[in-house]
């Protein structure tokens, strides 16, 4: 298996405790193949170019944002006057975005099929921003550029506020047209949408399938593509994922076995287990720990 140069996360935060980062690329030169440390937020703002992500190549032009995560490689070739900012962001900060977001089919589709799209032939469904919504992602972007310059000043605050806008911004223009959209990734986002909103009630297989248009079969193959897991272990993890999020709340007085209830676990020891699973420490550990 060849061997791709890899991005450090050093290289590019100045500030070890920061959220993102950003790094413009005026006039971006053709790249070989690399990968990063960190997932990527490319937003293309003007210029043209080839983006080539395994055997896939797909056209860029303005408007264009694409999501990269850290284990994918990719190359630019071909560019003429490509002009892009890149939005580097940590992988642990994504999954908190991800309990704000990820009751949305938008941002599914537009981060978690990340994988499965870049196999797409034709990249079909891209998120291509119109003029006006360009403009204000770019602004956004330079708002949030200047914050993580000043990291002692609440910079770094600010910086992820305005992180949250961008993604917002982007998710709600992907979802748009996810309840009739044929798109595999965009019916998959609405299923996993649907498994965080409803984290602690009963969800079965069939209906899962229904939800996408698929047989079982179907669904099971394309969710596991999609995700790298089964339907029951996402969604073990999402609501564990929740349990943290309870737990790490300074002002919750919940006890261990009342936040596994609210997160749909019925046994307080399958719950102790499971969260152990996942996040490497016991409940109680996770929360004395913060």
């Amino acid at each position: 298996m060849p061997s791709f140069p890899r991005l450090r996360l050093k290289e590019y935060f100045r500030d070890a405790r920061a959220h993102v980062a950003v790094v413009r690329q005026k006039g971006q030169s053709e790249m070989g193949p690399h990968n990063h440390e960190f997932v990527e937020l490319v937003i293309i703002l003007g210029g043209e170019g080839l983006h080539q992500t395994g055997i896939e190549t797909h056209a860029l032009q303005a408007g264009d944002a694409m999501v990269i995560n850290g284990s994918r490689q990719h190359a630019y070739k071909d560019t003429r006057s490509l002009n892009l900012v890149n939005v580097l962001i940590r992988e642990e900060v994504l999954r908190k975005v991800e309990g704000d977001f990820g009751q949305l089919p938008g941002y599914h589709a537009l981060f978690t099929m990340e994988s499965m799209r870049w196999r797409s032939e034709g990249f079909p469904n891209r998120l291509r921003l119109n003029p006006a919504d360009l403009r204000q992602v770019s602004a956004w972007v330079d708002a949030l550029e200047e914050e993580t310059l000043r990291p002692r000043e609440g910079g770094r605050l600010l910086a992820h506020a305005w992180l949250m806008l961008i993604i917002g911004l982007l998710v709600r223009r992907h979802g748009l047209g996810a309840e009739d959209s044929p798109d595999i990734p965009m019916r998959l986002g609405r299923v996993l949408s649907r498994m965080e909103i409803f984290s602690s009630g009963t969800l079965r297989l069939p209906e899962l399938a229904r939800e996408a248009a698929m047989s079982e079969r179907t669904f099971l193959r394309k969710f596991r593509e999609a995700t790298g897991c089964s339907p029951i272990d996402y969604l073990l993890r999402s609501r564990v994922r929740r349990a943290a999020e309870l737990l790490a709340h300074r002002g919750s007085r919940f006890s261990l076995t009342e936040i596994a209830g609210r997160c749909g676990f019925e046994d307080s020891n399958y719950f102790s287990r499971q969260f152990r699973k996942v996040m490497g420490v016991s409940p109680r550990s996770y929360r004395n720990r913060l």
